[in-house]
Formats: C-alpha cells, sequence, structure tokens
C-alpha cells in the first residue's frame, strides 16, 4: 500500500512540475479595455475660443484617461484603435502636415488605425501610411519619429495593376494579455466622396461579402482569440452582414455619431464621435474556461466639463504631460499667422446638415464670389461637405472675433476656386446635382431658385426627382433654365467640379487650377480688405436660395398629441409618434413648433441633425433612418432640464438607468407656432 501511495506522489509531483509556470494564472479571467476614438480631424487641441487659457487640450485629456486605464487593477490590458479621419481640421493640424496628430498617435502608443477616406485629401502615402503599412514620420520642431502604427483597410487596390496597395494591410494580429486579437480594417467605396485627382491611382473593393470571405481567411490562418473589425463607416451596418460566431466587436467612424449598441444579431458596436469630443469604449471579458463576451460598451465625452481641459496647474493631473507638450508645440508653429484678428460679425455662421441654405454657405460662397469677380463671376457654390464647422456667438454675447485661424478651421481643405463657364441648362442641372447631393456643390451665392420634387424631406435626397421651375439672379433679371446660349461664369471648388456626373466635366476652367486661388486664402484675403472699409464688421446673409414649390397643397398643420416613448443616454426625449406620420400632419423641417409637456411650454424649430440648432438650444429632430421624432438640447439634457427623469449609473449594460421624477406617460403637445 505505502507503495502506491508513494507511486501516486510521484506522479503528482511530475504532473504538476511540467505545468507552465503561471499555469493557474493563464486560466484566470482576462480583462482587456478595447479604446477607440475616430474621426479626430486635427482636434488635438480646439483653440476656437481665440484665448490661450481656454484652449481646450482634448487630445492631452483622452492620452490622461488611458493612461487611467491602462494603469488600473480592472484591466489586464488596453487595445487602443482609431477610426480614420486624422488630419483635416484645425490649422494646427494642417498646417503642420498632420505631424502633431501623428506625434500624439505615437506617444499614446496606438495599436492600429483604420485609413479615412479624408486621408486621401492629401497625398496618403506621404502623410498618412509608409510603405510598411505603419503611420507615416513625423517632424514638428524637437519632435521626431517613425510611428510602427499598422494602417489598415482591405480591399484597397492600385488601379493599374490591380494589386493591392503596399501602403496599408488588411488586417494585424495585437497580443495583449497573452491573447492574439485578429484588427480587420474596413473601408466603404467612398471614391465619390474624394477629389478624383488624389482617388484615381486607387480601387476600392468595399463589398461585405469581401469582408466576411477575409474574416473567415483570417479564422483558419490565424486562430485568433478574439476578431474586431475596426471600419470607417457606420459599425451597425457593417455588423448586421458579419456572422456573429467570427466576429466580436465592430468599431466604427465616419459618421461622426456616438455608437454603444448592438446590431439584431447581437454583435456590439461602438463608435467614439469625432473631433477628439471623447472616445467609446467596451471590455473584452476571456473566461477561465475559453469563452468570451463583450462587456461596459460606453462612450465617455471630455469636452462635456470644458474646463478640464484647460492648461493649468490645478489640471495637471487631468492631462497627459507628453500628449499636451506636443501640443503646445503644434500650436507654437502656428500661432503668430493664426491670432490674427480679421473683422467681427454679430450674425451666427451656423453649419446646417439639411438640404437649403445655411448662414455658414451663404457667407462663404459670398466671399469667393466676390475674390473671383476679376474673372467676371456671377455665381458662387460650394459643398456643404467642405463647411467644417460653425462660427458661433459665444453664449450670452452679441458679437464674436473672426481669426485667420477660424477660417482655417471652417475651410481646412484648400481646395482651388475655379471658374467656368456654363448656360441655363446646364446651371439647372447642376442645381439638380446639388439638391440629390450636396457635393456637387448645394451652398451658393448669386441667385435664387424655385423647384418641385416627389416625396418629401424624409425621403433619401438622392432618390427623389427634381425639377427647377425657375433662376433669378439678385437683380431680378430671370434665367432661362432651358436656354442654351446665354453663358454664365460661376465659381466652384475643386472638389466638387472633380466630381463624375459634374456639369464641369470635360469643361476647362478660366484660369487654370495651378493659378487658381486656394478657398481659405481667398476668405482671408477678402475678409482683410472689406474689414476695413467696413470698421471691422462683417456682414453675415441668412436668405433663402431654393424654395420648394410644393406639387400639391400641403395639408395645414394639425394639432399632435402623443407621449414620450423612451430616453436616450444624453436625455432626447423620443416620442411615439414617427416622424412619417409627423410629416403627414403638415410639418416639415424648418418649421417652428410649441411643445407643451410636463407643465412647460417651449418653443424650437424641426430640424434634421441636432447640429442644426446652436448649442444649448432646443430642436425638435426627424430622424429619417429610425422614423423617429426626437426633442433635444444641442449639446445639454433635456430630460434633466425639464424635471422629467435623473440618469442613474448601473452596473448591467449599457451603464446606465432613467429614473421617472413625473407619472408616466409624459404627454407632449405640438402645434406650430404662432396658433
Amino acid at each position: 500500500m505505502m507503495k502506491k501511495l508513494t507511486a501516486l506522489l510521484v506522479i503528482l509531483f511530475l504532473a504538476f512540475s511540467l505545468m507552465p509556470a503561471g499555469g493557474a494564472e493563464e486560466q484566470a479571467e482576462k480583462r482587456i479595455l478595447v479604446f477607440e476614438t475616430t474621426d479626430l480631424h486635427g482636434y488635438i487641441l480646439d483653440a476656437s475660443s481665440g484665448r490661450e487659457d481656454r484652449f481646450q487640450y482634448r487630445l492631452a485629456r483622452i492620452a490622461a484617461l488611458l493612461g487611467d486605464a491602462r494603469r488600473s487593477d480592472r484591466y489586464d490590458d488596453v487595445l487602443l484603435l482609431d477610426g480614420g479621419d486624422l488630419f483635416e481640421g484645425p490649422p494646427v493640424s494642417g498646417l503642420t502636415g498632420g505631424a502633431v496628430i501623428r506625434a500624439a498617435m505615437d506617444m499614446m502608443g496606438y495599436d492600429a488605425i483604420c485609413l479615412g477616406n479624408h486621408e486621401f485629401d492629401w497625398d496618403v502615402t506621404e502623410y498618412t501610411a509608409d510603405q510598411d503599412a505603419t503611420l507615416a514620420p513625423y517632424v514638428l520642431g524637437d519632435y521626431m519619429g517613425d510611428p510602427q502604427i499598422p494602417v489598415l483597410a482591405s480591399g484597397l487596390y492600385d488601379r493599374a495593376t490591380g494589386e493591392r496597395v503596399p501602403f496599408t494591410r488588411d488586417y494585424t494580429i495585437v497580443e495583449k494579455a497573452g491573447k492574439r486579437i485578429a484588427v480587420v480594417g474596413y473601408i466603404p467605396d467612398f471614391s465619390g466622396s474624394i477629389m478624383r485627382s488624389m482617388i484615381e491611382p486607387y480601387r476600392i473593393d468595399g463589398s461585405l461579402a469581401s469582408l466576411d470571405r477575409l474574416i473567415r481567411e483570417i479564422h483558419q490562418q490565424e486562430r485568433p482569440d478574439a476578431l474586431i473589425i475596426l471600419a470607417h463607416h457606420d459599425p451597425l451596418e457593417v455588423a448586421e452582414q458579419m456572422d456573429p460566431m467570427l466576429v466580436d466587436l465592430v468599431c466604427g467612424g465616419h459618421t461622426h455619431q456616438t455608437v454603444c449598441t448592438a446590431a439584431s444579431n447581437g454583435i456590439p458596436c461602438i463608435q467614439g464621435g469625432s473631433q477628439g469630443n471623447g472616445y467609446a469604449s467596451a471590455a473584452l471579458v476571456f473566461s477561465a474556461d475559453g469563452g468570451l463576451r463583450v462587456e461596459e460598451w460606453a462612450y465617455v465625452s471630455v469636452t462635456e466639463e470644458p474646463a478640464k481641459l484647460y492648461d493649468t496647474r490645478e489640471n495637471a493631473s487631468l492631462l497627459d504631460e507628453e500628449v499636451l507638450a506636443v501640443s503646445r508645440a503644434g500650436w507654437d508653429a502656428i500661432r503668430e499667422e493664426m491670432s490674427e484678428v480679421l473683422g467681427q460679425i454679430d450674425t451666427p455662421v451656423i453649419k446646417l446638415s439639411r438640404v437649403g441654405a445655411s448662414s455658414a454657405g451663404n457667407w462663404l460662397t459670398g466671399l469667393f464670389l466676390r475674390a473671383t469677380k476679376d474673372q467676371g463671376t456671377v455665381m458662387a457654390f460650394y459643398n456643404n461637405g467642405g463647411i467644417r464647422t460653425s462660427l458661433d456667438l459665444p453664449r450670452g454675447q452679441t458679437s464674436r472675433k473672426i481669426t485667420v485661424y477660424d477660417i482655417y478651421t471652417i475651410l481646412p481643405f484648400g481646395n482651388s476656386l475655379l471658374v467656368y463657364e456654363l448656360n441655363g441648362r446646364e446651371l439647372a442641372r447642376h442645381l439638380v446635382n446639388g439638391l440629390k447631393n450636396p457635393n456637387y456643390g448645394d451652398q451658393m451665392t448669386g441667385l435664387t431658385f424655385t423647384y418641385t420634387a416627389d416625396g418629401n424631406e424624409l425621403t433619401d435626397r438622392a432618390e427623389r426627382n427634381y425639377r427647377i421651375l425657375s433662376i433669378t439672379l439678385p437683380d431680378g433679371t430671370p434665367v432661362d433654365p432651358d436656354d442654351t446660349e446665354t453663358i454664365y461664369r460661376v465659381c466652384v471648388s475643386s472638389y466638387s467640379a472633380s466630381i463624375p456626373g459634374s456639369v464641369f466635366e470635360n469643361k476647362e476652367p478660366v484660369v487654370p487650377e495651378a493659378e487658381a486661388p486656394a478657398d481659405n486664402e481667398a476668405a482671408i484675403r477678402v475678409l482683410r480688405e472689406e474689414s476695413k472699409k467696413n470698421q471691422g464688421f462683417i456682414p453675415v446673409d441668412t436668405g433663402e436660395r431654393g424654395v420648394e414649390i410644393r406639387q400639391e397643397e400641403a395639408p395645414a398643420a394639425s394639432g399632435i398629441r402623443t407621449a414620450v416613448s423612451g430616453i436616450q443616454k444624453y436625455g432626447n426625449l423620443t416620442l411615439e409618434i414617427s416622424a412619417s406620420e409627423f410629416i403627414s400632419k403638415g410639418y416639415a423641417m424648418g418649421s417652428r413648433i410649441t411643445v407643451a409637456l410636463n407643465g412647460q411650454t417651449l418653443e424650437m424649430p424641426v430640424v434634421v441633425d441636432y447640429q442644426d440648432v446652436p448649442r444649448g438650444c432646443m430642436g425638435c429632430r426627424l430622424d429619417g433612418k429610425y422614423d423617429q421624432v426626437l426633442l433635444f438640447i444641442n449639446q445639454g439634457d433635456l430630460a434633466t432640464a425639464l424635471g422629467i427623469a435623473l440618469k442613474k449609473e448601473q452596473e448591467e449594460s449599457p451603464g446606465y438607468v432613467w429614473e421617472y421624477l413625473v407619472d408616466e406617460p409624459v404627454l407632449v403637445s405640438i402645434t406650430l407656432t404662432g396658433e
């Protein structure tokens, strides 16, 4: 019996001695935090306040929070990703060739980035990616380096050879906490949103079926412990077409939205907003039995408390020291030129998302028209997407200064202003193009027009059929939409002129593009000249340009009685009435409505995007994608402001719950203001 016991002990000793060191630890649960930024657009800092003591050092704050996560006992490791569109934006990035962003990303230790469509606005192989498919080098004063951060974009081919381009990878394998994580880059075919000359050498296979095949190959060849899609695209659209047994998480970009939800097939999706306003995160939890679950989906805003972003002694622990230093170096490189005051406005310069004129579009195209008058220009057009921000009045103030920095921020691309000759028929066709697709140039000065269209405001604008009824010059002169004889010289950006199907195809500009002025530089020149004449005052045109004539008499708006159906994360109230039913009752984009709920009466406009109202103002948003009506405060919390509910944190996903402070249902009545 003793011999048997001794033999058994020897066997057990040998078995345990042959186990790998830390074997028990290897079996423990592993938590890896996925941390995603996207669509930074150069916003390492926001200098729009014009006061250096109020600059928002956004990426330095995000880097500090990243450091907190890396040091936390809660996570075994952190995977840091970016969804693309790194550089195009404020001059601190634009005038340093994006070096300040590449330096910061190098310091922060990004594990992978996805190529964005705006990476093609500059030479993608010089400013974004090396031939080894890693982030391009940077030199910024005393800072220099060559980051080894993989640049991902599957399906990107050399158009001439048909071969995959060498400067992006389909995917990368990242090891974190002993786990092998495959990160796959996906880009749709966004060639239509890129200047033709910059995308012409390349072809994009944006097929989600191709992406699915690639993912299956990666699983067969690499056997990863987890697979993440890093997309410069709506993450939900991607996830819906994927196999949930093969894809564990989709991180998105491009739409500038915040996303923390799951697709209908259960695949979790996150997206970190835009412009360094915050980041999205999710935890990959590897259980001891080999299972994997995704928890803690969240979006964290860093701009909700702007005082924490200022470079002050009190904020020393809130801002990453290295990223703060390189942010300062970026500003130092451009400070002198950017601080020049060009004048003062007393009307907000606001970019809108809806079809139609905006004060930003009117103002800028007016500057472009005057900048090209020497070429005989009578009209100017610009695409809404090229206007990158609004120049709002500070809260509580009746005016604001306009600086060189502001112009480079609202017009970062530096597109050439080209002048072409069009007849009346071509002009009408151009207006239709702009109504269907704003990239053709939907903002304008020098004319007004009327049109008819089928469908309504919730119909995809590209699907509506338009007919131009009349075109009128500012002096009242009519332009015949069918005339092929009379010639008008019009100004348009080189970007809009290059889009396939443009009326400018196969036309030569009056002045060759190489000699044409850049949009931002031309705007600065005109403002300098006119500001001197007007004692610094800069007028802003808020007039309409295109007016839709209804083919059938629209019904008079009738009163609506509905109720709150839910509260979104940031306090937006969703209503029981659908957007399509709302439209059918006679309301339209731009209508001003009176809303009564919870004993309060509010006035607000009907809009399509949160940014269509100034910061801190209320709006009624019609969401055509989900057929929803939402009441909101731009960058605010309507549910809390009205005393309807209070948000409390909780452990379970999505990390919060709204507790109503009033009896349910919360009834809502809506009428046209003035009725």
